[in-house]
């Protein structure tokens, strides 16, 4: 059974990655690596991240997507104006069923 009916909207996902400066600083840039990727975004957050895990502690929004892409802590999540930081990824327990990230708004466009 899949959700892919269930994600009404798409957002560009991104990832960091590390560089040095000419001073030998690390320096991240982040690079797209799934554009208009499906997903839906929801700020009622479920009771297993309200009361999960202490890196949860900050979570404001869940941002659902299909189990087919890997994502991973600090990737980033650029819907509209609003950018999200993944704190944290919850597997799907059934195949084929939807990855949940577990996000903070660290951004809201005017």
């Amino acid at each position: 059974m899949s959700i892919a009916h269930l994600l009404n909207m798409t957002a560009d996902m991104k990832r960091p990655s590390p560089g040095y400066d000419d001073m030998g600083s690390v320096v991240y840039t982040l690079s797209t690596f799934s554009a208009s990727h499906a997903c839906r975004i929801s700020t009622a957050l479920p009771r297993e991240v309200s009361v999960g895990p202490t890196e949860y502690a900050e979570a404001n929004a869940v941002v659902y997507v299909t189990s087919d892409t890997s994502f991973a802590r600090d990737d980033e999540v650029h819907h509209g104006s609003d950018v999200y930081t993944v704190l944290g990824v919850q597997k799907p327990s059934v195949p084929e069923m939807y990855t949940a990230l577990i996000c903070k708004v660290i951004e809201h466009g005017s």
